[in-house]
């Protein structure tokens, strides 16, 4: 067996939760994730399966994203009510267990006084099992903020409803959506709403609301659907992005056989495998590359598991984003940004800034110069208008923190921040990062239960 030892970390026991030393490894072409505890043995996460492309994006990674990144978007827990019990909810019983206050709208006043982002994220728990979200909506409107909602959908069966919340200002809805299978949607949501959903993307696109589907993923389960869901998002232009999330090990998923879980780059090699040759893992990687400097140029926060990539519709069809940039071109200056950043983050910027347009350039970004242009120049400048992109579908292949891949090592570019009131004041409170967050719930939970 080969192996190649690509970084040492620290990472959790998935069983008994306590700090353990890891090492992020290549054997055999594969990257795993290998740590040992005392008391319950060894454990071995799959990484990728794309070795070569994997270590050199680990080391960019960290050549380029420093520690004091800023973070532009926020997480606010509006409520822990919800008219769902997924069997796969990360907070478990918890949820209802948790008697946190809900904060009023006094209280969402007095906290948009003190914080300036200009994106937040209701969640929860179903934000709309608040009677009053749209007065919400509206009050963070008025302070100009971005505003999306994630939610199961359900209410949103009601048309009127749903254009009460386009009218009060909301940007955006991020709709929870497992696929086009009764089966997948029993096994992760307790019930059948394969109809409840497809009613309420028709609805969606009646009243033309930008939407993001959240696609959970587990291998065995739903990974076999990433095409049909790929596919309806390209054909639909109010579908602003598709998000691959893989399923976490949280709350009742932590028994769920191993056999079910996959990593982000696993996901986007299924995607490779069914976009009829337009997508290659090359090109995969090298836009991750593009998308990180873009991320350490701006000092955002971004999570090393997670990755982007970009489509452009042609009528029902689409086109990869390197027809029209030149990504293996631009990955000479990429890996330049990189050397240089270690030795003078100013002029890094410098290079970076002046000369990629030059390195990227097609002919055919003519075509989509305009559309180019004002999502690059709106995501720079956190207005809203890219998250109403028509031309292009953002793919993300993306996870959150669980104990079997938690890495100490990047938690702290982890670009999700939640905010929520306590159990004593209705008062709204930055919760810190969204990892930590997790993995203190499940050591609460633990702590419980023993």
């Amino acid at each position: 067996m080969d192996e190649d030892l690509i970084r040492r970390t620290k990472s959790l026991c998935p069983v008994c939760l306590n700090d353990v030393d890891a090492e992020i490894k290549e054997i055999d072409g594969n990257i795993y994730l290998l740590k040992k505890c005392i008391k319950h043995g060894h454990f071995k996460v799959l990484l990728s399966r794309a070795a070569k492309f994997y270590r050199k994006l680990d080391e960019y990674y960290f050549n380029i994203m420093g520690k004091e990144n800023n973070i532009f978007e926020y997480e606010i827990w509006l409520t822990m009510r919800c008219n769902m019990d997924c069997p796969i909810c990360h907070l478990g019983h918890s949820r209802c267990e948790n008697k946190l206050i809900e904060p009023s709208r006094s209280d969402f006043l007095e906290f948009l006084k003190k914080n300036r982002a200009p994106f937040f994220v209701f969640s929860g728990g179903e934000p709309t099992c608040r009677d009053d979200l749209i007065e919400v909506i509206r009050i963070f409107k008025k302070a100009k903020r971005g505003v999306t909602i994630h939610t199961n959908g359900k209410k949103l069966i009601n048309i009127s409803y749903l254009i009460e919340l386009k009218k009060s200002g909301l940007d955006r809805i991020n709709l929870q959506f497992d696929g086009f299978s009764k089966r997948v949607y029993y096994i992760f949501r307790g019930e059948d709403l394969l109809e409840t959903k497809l009613e309420v993307l028709n609805n969606l696109k009646k009243i033309d609301m930008p939407t993001d589907l959240n696609i959970t993923i587990a291998k065995n389960i739903n990974d076999k659907d990433i095409k049909d869901i790929f596919n309806f998002g390209v054909r639909h232009s109010f579908i602003n992005s598709i998000n691959f999330f893989t399923l976490c090990y949280l709350g009742q998923v932590r028994d769920w056989p191993i056999e079910n879980y996959i990593m982000p780059d696993e996901v986007a090699d299924m995607l490779v495998e069914v976009s009829d040759g337009k997508i290659t893992k090359k090109n995969i990687f090298l836009f991750q590359k593009l998308h990180l400097a873009v991320k350490s140029f701006l000092k955002q926060r971004y999570c090393l598991y997670n990755q982007l990539y970009i489509v452009i519709r042609n009528k029902d069809s689409f086109e990869a984003i390197d027809k029209y940039i030149d990504l293996e071109r631009a990955e000479f200056l990429l890996d330049l940004y990189s050397k240089i950043y270690k030795k003078s983050e100013i002029l890094a910027k410098f290079l970076l800034l002046s000369m990629i347009p030059l390195f990227l350039f097609r002919v055919s970004l003519f075509k989509i110069n305009k559309d180019l242009l004002n999502t690059a120049f709106s995501f720079v400048f956190h207005t809203t208008a890219y998250l109403k992109s028509r031309k292009f579908l953002f793919i993300s292949f993306c996870t959150g923190c669980d104990p079997y891949k938690f890495d100490y090592s990047i938690i702290h570019n982890c670009q999700d921040e939640i905010i929520h009131s306590s159990c004593t004041s209705s008062a709204l409170e930055n919760c810190g990062r969204d990892g930590n967050h997790c993995i203190k719930n499940e050591i609460n939970r633990l702590k419980v239960k023993n």
